[in-house]
Order: C-alpha cells, then sequence, then structure tokens
C-alpha cells in the first residue's frame, strides 16, 4: 500500500526526526549517566559524540547501498538495527557499553535523514523539493519539542534506561509504517549501461561543482552551530543556571519553536521569492544571533535569556537556511542522489560531532564554550554562503558571456 501525499510527507518527516528523537531525548540522562557510571562530562559526551560518528559512518553505506538496491529495502533494515540497538543501550551495565551500542545506533539511524533527502531529491526538484523540505521540518519538529520534556518525565519516573528503550520502540514502529506505506521512489533506467557511481565519484562529483560544494560547507557549519547549542545546553542550563531536569525541556522548546516558526515561514516566502533570496535571509537572521549572543557574553548580561534569545534567532535563520541550502547543494547531483546525501550528511555529522566535542572538553562550568562555539561555526556559515553566493555571480557572468558568443 503506498502512501498519499501527505501521508509520505508525514511518514519521511517522522523518519528524519528520528535522529533529533535519539539525540534530545538522551540529554536530560547526561548528568544522571555521570552519577551512574562515576565518570566526567566529556566520557559521558561520548555517548553522544560517537553516536554523532557512528552516524557519519553509516551515512557513507547506506547512500551507495540505496543507488544500488534501492531507498526502502536499505531503510528498513536500518530500521531493525536501530531498534536493536536501543535496546542494548537499555540493557547495558556499564559506560563503554552504553558507548558501543549508541555508536551501533547511531550508524542505523542515518537511514532516516539520508534516504528522506534522497526520496525527496527522486521526486522533486527545486523550489518544490525545498517547499517539501520545509513541510517536513514543521512536521520532524515535533521530536526537539516533545523529546528533552518526555526524556526528562521517564528519567525521573522510570529511569534512564526507559530512554532508550522507547527509542527502541519508536524504531520498530517506524519500520512497520515503512513497509506497510513507503514506496520505492529510486527511477531505474533500462538502458542505462553506465557502472554504477562509487562513493569517490560522487565525492569528487561535490567537490567539483564549486557552488553546492559551497553550499555543503553552509550546510556543515549552521548545523554544526545548531549541535554546539544541543550538546552543551543541558550542562550549561543545569548547571551554570540551576534548571531542574524537570523542566530542561521547556526551555530547550523555546529554540526548537523558532526553528519551527523558520521553517514555516520559508514554505510561505517561497511562494513568492526564489529560494536564493530566502535562503539569504536565512543567513543574515543566524548572523544577528550570532551577533547578540557574543555582545551578550562580552558585556556579562542576560542570564540564561542571554543564551535563549539568541539561539532562537539562530534557529529561526536555521529554518529558513537549511531547506535551501540543502537543496542547492543536492541539485547538480540528481542520478546520484543517495552517494551525494552521504557525502554530504557525513560531513554534516562530523561538524556536529566535532562542535560537541569542543564545547564538552572546554566546558569550565561557564557559558564560554558554548558561546565561543556556537559563534565560530555561526560564522564560518555566513562565510561559506557569501561564497556560495560569489559563486552564482560568476556563474551568471560567464552564462552571460557564452550567450553573448
Amino acid at each position: 500500500m503506498t502512501a498519499t501525499p501527505n501521508r509520505l510527507t508525514l511518514l519521511l518527516a517522522a523518519l528524519t526526526g528520528l535522529t533529533a528523537l535519539s539525540i534530545d531525548m538522551s540529554l536530560p540522562a547526561m548528568p544522571e549517566l555521570q552519577r551512574v557510571f562515576n565518570a566526567g562530562v566529556a566520557p559521558v559526551q561520548l555517548t553522544l559524540s560517537l553516536f554523532l560518528l557512528g552516524f557519519a559512518a553509516g551515512q557513507l553505506i547506506c547512500g551507495p547501498l540505496s543507488d544500488r538496491f534501492g531507498r526502502r529495502p536499505v531503510l528498513l533494515v536500518g530500521l531493525v538495527v536501530f531498534s536493536l540497538a536501543g535496546i542494548g543501550c537499555a540493557l547495558s551495565t556499564s559506560l563503554p557499553m552504553l558507548i558501543a551500542f549508541r555508536t551501533l545506533q547511531g550508524a542505523a539511524a542515518c537511514v532516516g535523514p539520508i534516504l528522506t533527502r534522497a526520496i525527496v531529491r527522486d521526486r522533486f526538484e527545486g523550489k518544490d523539493a525545498a517547499s517539501v523540505m520545509s513541510q517536513m521540518t514543521q512536521v520532524m519538529i515535533i521530536a526537539p519539542l516533545v523529546a528533552p520534556t518526555l526524556g526528562g518525565f521517564l528519567l525521573t519516573s522510570v529511569g534512564w534506561p526507559a530512554i532508550f528503550t522507547t527509542l527502541g520502540i519508536s524504531g520498530a514502529l517506524l519500520f512497520g509504517l515503512s513497509w506497510k506505506y513507503l514506496p520505492e521512489t529510486m527511477k531505474q533506467e533500462a538502458d542505462d549501461t553506465e557502472p554504477a557511481p562509487t562513493l569517490a565519484r560522487s565525492f569528487l562529483a561535490v567537490l567539483s561543482d564549486r557552488r553546492s560544494f559551497a553550499h555543503v560547507l553552509t550546510v556543515v557549519a549552521a548545523y554544526a552551530g545548531m549541535f554546539a547549542y544541543i550538546s552543551g545546553s543541558p550542562f550549561v542550563m543545569m548547571k551554570v543556571f540551576g534548571v531542574p531536569e524537570s523542566q530542561f525541556g521547556l526551555y530547550f522548546a523555546a529554540t526548537a519553536v523558532a526553528l519551527l516558526i523558520g521553517a514555516t515561514a520559508n514554505r510561505s516566502l517561497l511562494q513568492r521569492h526564489s529560494s536564493e533570496s530566502t535562503l539569504r535571509l536565512g543567513a543574515r537572521i543566524q548572523l544577528a544571533g550570532v551577533v547578540a549572543i557574543v555582545l551578550a557574553a562580552i558585556a556579562g548580561v542576560g542570564g540564561l535569556a542571554a543564551i535563549i534569545g539568541p539561539m532562537m534567532l539562530y534557529m529561526a535563520g536555521q529554518g529558513l537556511l537549511m531547506p535551501n541550502a540543502m537543496t542547492a547543494a543536492m541539485a547538480p547531483h540528481g542520478r546520484m542522489a543517495g552517494l551525494a546525501s552521504s557525502v554530504i550528511g557525513s560531513l554534516q555529522t562530523v561538524g556536529g560531532a566535532a562542535a560537541g566535542y569542543l564545547v564538552s572538553t572546554f566546558f569550565d562550568g561557564t557559558t564560554h564554550s558554548l558561546v565561543l562555539t556556537v559563534a565560530g561555526f555561526g560564522g564560518l556559515a555566513s562565510l561559506f554562503h557569501a561564497l556560495a553566493r560569489k559563486q552564482a555571480q560568476v556563474r551568471c557572468g560567464e552564462v552571460a558571456i557564452a550567450n553573448a558568443r
């Protein structure tokens, strides 16, 4: 049975949201894991950082496999592994065991965002693709809105293993829905005698298109800035500002709502403006958030509001920037959508892991590591977007000269 277009979008959004659910639901448990396993901030942070490294490595496998065998079978196998890894996490009796299962879970979780992007690229182009990605963001934002609160509730009422059991059950439910409703979207060309593209060829294809690669770098840097906040917020909110575990999700939800507002605005703006102009607006809003959080830190004013307020600006800009930058980065690579999505997603996730590592390693009981990491990657995102615009202007000039001849 094939889902209707709206149901398909909801399913794709849920699959994409599985990664956010896996990350955000575990955030309230980080201080508790320190206590249970008698570990420091950095070792416990590995449950998140190595989840992301597994996520990055898995992307380099699932994308090429989906180009060869189809999106549907690779997705279903990944969901099975994800569910089993979740149960393994819940049954872990040591921190190394938990880290190992989290790494495996991360490798399997990649099938959601990687294959949904490939599916969107299979079926849509240009502004339509950006609009669908925004619609997916609108739906999947439920995960970061609900996940920390749900994680906090499970932590205080049942215990930290319940968080990972819930993730395993979620993966099993999505497996059932995908089995029943998700069609195969990869287009087969009967008379295509060319060999299947390799990962190396895909990587070179992404690198060789300068404007595409500039958009890739924009996505990577913007995501890393966002993940620096996601990774560092539990320690900053709970240890620096004394936010109770049960209330962490409420504070965290403010930035998730800002991301939802940005994604909703993006769909509306795309009806009247180009994807590039909407992307440019998002980059400017995001940069405003970076400037605001740095100025507040320098002045030493605002308390927790001086972190959440600027990050709401950053996330609102992210809701405009990410769908359009991702669409622009994927546009030249239609025939190798799975491979291209893998390369882009892997670089994006490595950037997120690096941001999480920087925040945790240099955490000194203040907001400094969070602010500096967000500002650094956010500034790079603006720089790479400016580079993409310059490449676009150069290309337009080349086309104009060619037409004149």
